[in-house]
């Protein structure tokens, strides 16, 4: 071999190994780079998983007490009412609060139906003894959809939900103060109606 192949060989061979050096050395920096990001990534996600336990503990404290709601859980078959636990407002009266949610409907995730007509107001609540006095807008009727089941559900979600407070085991319901033969003509709430434990079903 002549001598400058010897030269050419060698310069390849320390251009490769050169080569494979900076190649080892930028490596080594890029992996140092990456696992500088990752620890900082998880740091940052530790701080935010750390905030959103304190803002639910938050949002906790600043709910009132839990309650328990009637809503309707439908199967292809038939529908019965589910008890819920849900808070209400903070400073708001427990019993009225109950109510409030029993009208403004379950959470759209829960696969529960709403049982009081949209558009549904309460009035005002009466405590007298054993005896609550719930008071609606008249949308309760005008909105009602009809049929004798989904009335029972109706007024039986109001009943269970209200007699769930002690003390409380009747409820009177009146329609723009008024009381009312029913809702839709099959369920009468001319009188003070008794806890419907038969209209509970599984969860």
């Amino acid at each position: 071999m002549q001598k400058w192949h010897i030269w050419v060989a060698v310069f390849i061979v320390l251009t490769l190994l050169g080569w494979s050096v900076g190649v080892t050395t930028r490596l080594s920096r890029d992996i140092t780079a990456i696992e500088r990001d990752l620890d900082r990534a998880f740091e940052d996600l530790a701080a935010l998983s750390r905030r959103v336990s304190e803002i639910e503990t938050l949002e906790e404290s600043a709910m009132g007490p839990e309650v328990t709601v009637y809503y309707a859980r439908s199967t292809p078959t038939e529908s019965h009412l589910v008890p819920v636990r849900q808070r209400v407002a903070q400073g708001r009266d427990p019993v009225r609060g109950a109510l409030e949610l029993l009208v403004r409907g379950p959470l759209p995730e829960s696969g529960l139906d709403a049982t009081i007509p949209q558009g549904t107001e309460v009035r005002s609540l009466e405590i007298k003894g054993d005896l609550a006095i719930a008071d609606f807008s008249e949308e309760i009727v005008t909105n009602f959809v009809g049929g004798s089941w989904n009335e029972a559900l109706l007024v039986g979600s109001i009943v269970n939900t209200l007699t769930e407070f002690p003390g409380i085991t009747r409820c009177q319901i009146l329609i723009q103060g008024e009381r009312r033969e029913s809702i839709g003509g099959h369920i009468g709430i001319d009188t003070p109606q008794m806890r419907a434990a038969e209209l509970i079903g599984p969860r």
